[in-house]
């Protein structure tokens, strides 16, 4: 993932762009819906 940051060194401004690489890219399969949760056991009589 490629960052934008501006940063200032004595007095001068400069934009810079970082690419992110320690953090873990998310696949499709991370982006699906989560699965529903169980339905809720009845209670006993």
């Amino acid at each position: 993932m490629l960052r934008k940051f501006k940063i200032s060194i004595d007095g001068t401004q400069y934009l810079v762009e970082m690419e992110e690489v320690g953090a873990p890219v998310p696949t499709p399969a991370d982006l699906a819906a989560p699965a529903p949760a169980p339905a809720p056991a009845a209670a006993p009589a």
